[in-house]
């Protein structure tokens, strides 16, 4: 390279990620410093296996005087900010590359984007986005600054330049990696205390903000966005992120006239914001006001992609803003329009899957022969065999559950097997009547996830084959001190399901409101009437009066409604509304219909 570059990173028991991390900046950086700040996992030895250089500093909960030992140490020209979680890959490791080869301007500090993976697991769809300075030259005076949210100071007024062509995957705000709500309080003790120090310093207010939000308290987190934004000043580095912020929690809260007069604040100063739009749909869409709903949705795809100080939530711009659109015409029933609008979305992002489900959907609706929609929904995926778990998924979820064996059926065949497929596999054997073949599952084993709603399909085709003895053996194979409480649950509910076919004494499955509970009963009356299993439905529902049941007549309307009943609809809205005056739009619309 025609620039050196020394990679500065400071860690504490980062065994799960560090690998990564360094496998992918391996062989673009000259020099790793490491800092450890007190691991007591493999962390060095990972570290020193990678070639790092390893100083150890004794933590006292400042970040920034952690990451300035690591600065210390650094020998090449360059130097670039790494933390544990992130990664380095594919185009934008060759565009960096690209920019340690080109002419590097001393005065200036280079920007990359983070890309922010949110969720359960990485999706290039569940992603937020942020500006980060990531490299600058090496002796110039650069150092941290505050003891949590550690700043970069620019000591000799040096640029900041935007590198658009190099962005960096960080996995540190997946649902497994966010940190406690003990280092949270910890987090909120030190920002009190450099409030009291620094009462002026709205950066501080901005972090203890983002404190609450972790810690799903975006009520509490107003109270110092607000703070933070006394006297505001639009130019100041965190101030988009602060009013994208204040108008995300007025929302996630329901105060949308908050949320929009912020909005229309928030436009004047930057009016090529477009994530302020695409949140000024979703509160539109809340409200109703489909009009300006679609209004504002058009105004996320005029501006286009903002700039990279205005990046916040990707896609606003092009796939998501599509996809919402075509929601707007679905709900309408304009399957052209939405059809059009979905399409738009999968061209602006082809791993974007969602809205092939509604594509899906719509060819459902148009009675599409069965044939021709099957060829429709392949070409999607070039013919690849890669597509068939998704294409078994979208005919499931449509209801086709043949078709989606088929599909599952060629995943075996091209040796695509995975716990998820054999799952899908038990769901559909148990809503097309084969039951015996369910039983005899045996694909997914005991350690997996999925293994104890597996059973419960198993159990349930036992009772419809009339081997009410063999699922009382599967059940009794469960030790319930080893699963998670949804599984408890699911297990409480099937053991009294059982015991209402073989007619002895049921035990309340609980006392407390659970939306979980109510969708794990009404999965098993869904199956039954899919199968017009009538007299067992009958015997099922008694599992209603083992929960908290206010809300199970107008369920039972809906699933009876969804499935052309509708005279056994309307008969337990009217129950729901008699005996316990619960109703909503769905429920009134069925009792017009």
């Amino acid at each position: 390279m025609n620039n050196e570059i020394s990679l500065c990173m400071i860690v504490k028991n980062e065994e799960k990620c560090l690998p990564t991390c360094l496998e992918s900046i391996k062989d673009v950086v000259d020099e790793i410093i490491i800092v450890d700040t007190g691991s007591t996992d493999k962390t060095v030895d990972i570290a020193r296996n990678y070639g790092a250089k390893v100083y150890y500093f004794k933590w006292n909960n400042n970040f920034s005087e952690a990451r300035n030992v690591s600065l210390k140490y650094a020998t090449k020209d360059w130097i670039l900010i790494m933390d544990a979680d992130d990664e380095l890959r594919g185009e934008y490791k060759k565009n960096f590359k690209l920019l340690l080869n080109s002419k590097l301007e001393d005065n200036l500090v280079y920007f990359f984007e983070t890309l922010n993976y949110y969720g359960d697991k990485p999706d290039d769809n569940c992603i937020t986005i942020n500006l980060n300075p990531r490299m600058f030259k090496n002796g110039r005076g650069f150092h941290y600054e505050g003891e949590i949210h550690n700043q970069l100071i620019c000591p000799n007024n040096e640029h900041g330049a935007i590198c658009n062509d190099v962005k960096i995957y960080h996995y540190g705000y997946l649902d497994k990696n966010i940190v406690s709500k003990k280092k949270r309080k910890r987090n909120i003790s030190i920002l009190n205390k450099l409030i009291e120090k620094e009462p002026n310093n709205k950066f501080n207010y901005f972090n203890l903000g983002n404190e609450y939000i972790a810690l799903d308290n975006p009520k509490k987190a107003l109270e110092y966005y607000y703070k933070a934004y006394e006297d505001f000043n639009p130019d100041t580095g965190f101030s988009p992120a602060l009013v994208l912020r204040i108008i995300v929690c007025n929302y996630n809260i329901r105060e949308y006239t908050k949320a929009l007069n912020f909005i229309d604040t928030a436009t004047k100063y930057y009016p090529k914001f477009t994530d302020l739009y695409f949140f000024k749909s979703l509160v539109y869409k809340n409200l109703g006001k489909i009009t300006l709903q679609i209004k504002a949705l058009n105004k996320c795809v005029e501006i286009g992609e903002p700039p990279s100080q205005l990046k916040f939530f990707y896609g606003s711009e092009s796939f998501k803003a599509y996809f919402e659109l075509g929601n707007v015409y679905m709900n309408f029933k304009d399957y052209d329009t939405a059809y059009d609008y979905y399409i738009k979305s999968l061209k602006s992002k082809l791993d974007f899957i969602d809205p092939l489900y509604c594509i899906a959907h719509i060819l459902k609706e148009k009675n599409i022969s069965h044939a021709k929609f099957k060829s429709i929904i392949e070409k999607f995926f070039s013919g690849s065999t890669k597509g068939y778990p998704v294409i078994a998924d979208i005919f499931y979820k449509e209801g086709l559950y043949k078709i989606s064996l088929e599909y599952i059926q060629k995943c075996e065949e091209e040796k695509i097997v995975t716990d998820s497929i054999a799952m899908l596999k038990a769901k559909c054997l148990i809503r097309t009547g084969d039951f015996d073949e369910c039983i005899n599952m045996n694909s997914i084993k005991v350690e997996s996830p999925f293994y104890t709603h597996f059973s419960m399909y198993r159990v349930l085709s036992c009772i419809l084959s009339n081997k009410i003895d063999y699922a009382s053996s599967i059940l009794g194979s469960f030790e319930k001190n080893t699963l998670s409480d949804n599984d408890k649950k699911l297990l409480k509910i099937y053991s009294e399901l059982v015991k209402l076919f073989k007619n002895e004494p049921t035990e309340i499955i609980s006392e407390n409101e659970s939306q979980i509970e109510y969708g794990m009963i009404l999965e098993i009356c869904e199956i039954l009437l899919i199968n017009m299993k009538f007299d067992e439905l009958k015997i099922a529902v008694n599992l209603f009066n083992l929960i908290d049941n206010k809300y199970a007549f107008l369920y039972l309307g809906k699933l009876y409604n969804k499935y052309g009943f509708v005279d056994l609809a309307k008969k337990e809205v009217l129950r729901s509304i008699k005996e316990f005056t619960i109703y909503d739009n769905e429920g009134l619309d069925i009792l017009k219909a």
